[in-house]
């Protein structure tokens, strides 16, 4: 049994930390839309020239759980 204060404690300590669905209370994951950079050839083999991805609090999320989408940031606890 889960203690109502318990459940309040975000387990994430890293990307997600201070994140928690508005909806459903879920932790995560969360499916958010990131860019990134890669070579794009005729052939249609592609390389990623910088593998690091970027997001911000603009990026379009959906929760995994509920299936709430929204706004990165409005996955604020």
């Amino acid at each position: 049994m889960i203690v109502e204060s318990e459940s309040r404690v975000n387990p994430n300590s890293n990307c997600l930390e201070g994140k928690r669905c508005p909806t459903c209370g879920s932790y995560g994951p969360f499916e958010v839309v990131v860019r990134m950079r890669v070579l794009l050839c005729d052939s249609r083999i592609g390389s990623a020239q910088d593998p690091a991805t970027e997001y911000d609090d603009n990026a379009y999320t959906t929760c995994r759980s509920c299936g709430r989408q929204g706004r990165f940031g409005d996955f604020a606890e």
